[in-house]
């Protein structure tokens, strides 16, 4: 199997890388941003893809160094997140009933606010696993570090979410 044409990686992974980056942000527009930033940088460094790893860690690899790019300091991170629990993400989940609603969007927006506080690794950690739906060994190898790291990170993170959502769920 050669190398997949550009195209196909984009309609292949855009909204997984999506949906990573909103994990990982918190926010809907900034992973909106940063997605399209990380297919750009991408479609550049695409010449360089020689195809021997999965096309997704490359993605992922490319999208994690645009997030960091964009969030060096700890104090726009942090205002980021201050706006991210003060907005809102587009419904993606219909409800049967206005007060069914409130109580899911209420719970969404806990785990959100929970998951904004953890440490940036166990956030990573988390949000591949539960948000992406990988595998402890695609998270060890997109995240680069050991399988042990990942079971440490999301077990720690485990712990955290458990604490901040203690009473809100």
């Amino acid at each position: 199997m050669g190398k997949p044409d550009f195209e196909e990686i984009v309609a292949r992974y855009d909204r997984r890388l999506f949906n990573v980056m909103y994990g990982l942000t918190g926010d809907y527009h900034d992973a909106l941003d940063l997605t399209e930033e990380a297919f750009i940088r991408a479609m550049r460094a695409y010449p360089r893809f020689r195809g021997d790893s999965d096309p997704f860690t490359w993605l992922y690899r490319i999208a994690v160094n645009v997030l960091k790019k964009r969030y060096k300091k700890e104090a726009r991170r942090a205002e980021l997140w201050r706006q991210h629990r003060e907005s809102d993400p587009p419904r993606t989940v219909e409800t049967r009933t206005a007060e069914g609603a409130v109580v899911q969007e209420e719970r969404h927006r806990a785990v959100r606010d929970a998951i904004a506080k953890l440490p940036p690794a166990n956030r990573e950690a988390i949000t591949l696993r539960y948000i992406d739906e990988r595998s402890y060994d695609e998270i060890a190898s997109v995240a680069g570090c050991s399988l042990g790291t990942v079971k440490s990170r999301i077990a720690r993170g485990k712990a955290m979410l458990a604490d901040l959502l203690e009473g809100k769920v």
